[in-house]
């Protein structure tokens, strides 16, 4: 398992922003929730969440239900997202027994799971089988996961359900409707029409991203990928990002999508793309939810009106990267069964109801059967998990694997070519790591 060091380079995406002012009054989400008779008195839970935007409407809305309906006295103790990954596992490893429930970035899921310090919630009583589950949310909970390759000392292990999905984040497509008249099925359509938007003088470039080295190049370029087949690891772990699916996708990126967008874009992060779609030059972007949803606040967009949401592009498929909120129970929670019991109700049809209706991305079905969604990125957002919508690969050498391919990318994005060799490059870099880590012993 790595250190704790090996996974600063984490970085979570700036999301959600204005979530608080998606979500709705309460009284319309009290009576959603009033269909369920109330549990006995839940008890104190003690939640540590590192702080977000994206956890606005949890805050406001659903923890005064969690009180109402379930008696829970919640403590809700947030940090800067920096410090709360070390600060979490060191409370886990050393039992310190501070929190009931940490509210992990899904990628920290592997290193918990591999450090055994977070509770078998299956064991519990949540079903991590329950058909109402988003299949690749609760798909991330399980360690070691319940498909694809898995990390040495976990080949013959059993999958325990060890943190369960808690706010559901994601990538979809924002386009100009008065381009696109709809959201451009292919990759092919959004740069041809695009142009078109360029031409007729309404847009400036058909597209935005960032590529910035490290996380924000690869999570731009990581649809783009999934989209053109690629798939990164084999079940051994071998690199196979740089397949032909692979390579044609980064030279479609590092070529055809720099030669389509912003002067500069070799230096954009989510301030540099978000300003482009929001302030009229660009066509199209795609981006995680509460950046997408700055689309709808008045104060943020130039263009009020013409921005819509669609499923991401595809070249074969239409799929986008996931990275949602996840919960987790450590074994030294100084109120457990309380916890397990408040993740219970709040995994509960009618409280994803409640979610949805205050604005936040369900992690259940039946949360998206909400009356009234508190934003229209909702009923989106599950069009694209049918489509299609993968996590990063489940690993604690993540953030590291990330950083190695994002700095080959930059390169060949400043040069607006030679994508596929860039992938080339990284993809021997990786295996190198992945030896010295000792993945294939």
């Amino acid at each position: 398992m790595t250190g704790m060091k090996k996974n600063r380079g984490i970085t979570r995406r700036k999301v959600l922003q204005s979530g608080a002012s998606l979500a709705v009054g309460a009284g319309l989400i009290t009576s959603i929730v009033r269909t369920t008779p109330a549990r006995a008195a839940g008890g104190k839970v003690i939640i540590g969440a590192f702080a977000d935007g994206g956890l606005t409407p949890f805050k406001e809305k659903i923890i005064p239900l969690a009180k109402e309906q379930g008696g829970f006295d919640i403590q809700f103790l947030e940090d800067e997202y920096g410090v709360t990954l070390e600060k979490w596992f060191a409370d886990a490893q050393n039992s310190a027994g501070q929190y009931d429930l940490y509210l992990l970035d899904d990628p920290w899921v592997p290193q918990f799971g591999a450090a055994d310090v977070l509770e078998d919630l299956g064991a519990g009583g949540i079903d991590g089988n329950d058909k109402d589950w988003i299949g690749s949310m609760i798909d991330m909970g399980f360690w070691p996961p319940r498909a694809g390759p898995r990390v040495k000392g976990f080949e013959s292990a059993e999958p325990k359900l060890i943190t369960v999905p808690f706010v559901g984040d994601l990538q979809t497509l924002t386009y100009r409707n008065d381009v696109y008249g709809s959201a451009p099925a292919t990759w092919d359509e959004l740069i041809a029409k695009g142009k078109e938007g360029v031409a007729a003088g309404k847009i400036k470039f058909p597209v935005v991203f960032r590529g910035v080295s490290g996380n924000p190049i690869v999570t731009s370029w990581y649809p783009v990928f999934l989209s053109f087949g690629g798939e990164f690891f084999d079940d051994k772990w071998n690199p196979t990002f740089n397949s032909e699916a692979g390579r044609a996708s980064a030279d479609f990126f590092v070529g055809t999508m720099k030669a389509n967008t912003a002067p500069g874009v070799v230096e954009f992060d989510s301030d540099q793309e978000g300003a482009a779609i929001l302030g009229g030059d660009a066509g199209a972007i795609i981006q995680y939810s509460g950046n997408a949803l700055k689309a709808d606040d008045a104060k943020q967009t130039k263009v009020p009106g013409k921005l819509d949401f669609g499923v991401v592009p595809k070249q074969v498929k239409a799929i986008s990267q996931m990275g949602i909120f996840i919960a987790g129970v450590p074994k030294s929670a100084p109120n457990k069964a309380n916890a397990i019991e408040f993740l219970k109700w709040y995994t509960s049809a009618d409280a994803q109801k409640a979610l949805a209706t205050a604005g936040s991305i369900p992690v259940k079905r039946s949360g998206f059967a909400a009356e009234k969604p508190g934003n229209r990125l909702i009923p989106v957002a599950l069009q694209q998990l049918d489509a299609g919508c993968l996590p990063r690969p489940r690993t604690p050498d993540w953030a590291k694997v990330e950083e190695l391919l994002g700095i080959q990318l930059n390169k060949a994005l400043q040069a607006g070519s030679g994508g596929g060799d860039a992938l080339n490059t990284a993809a021997e870099q990786v295996k190198d790591y992945l030896t010295q880590a000792g993945y294939y012993k």
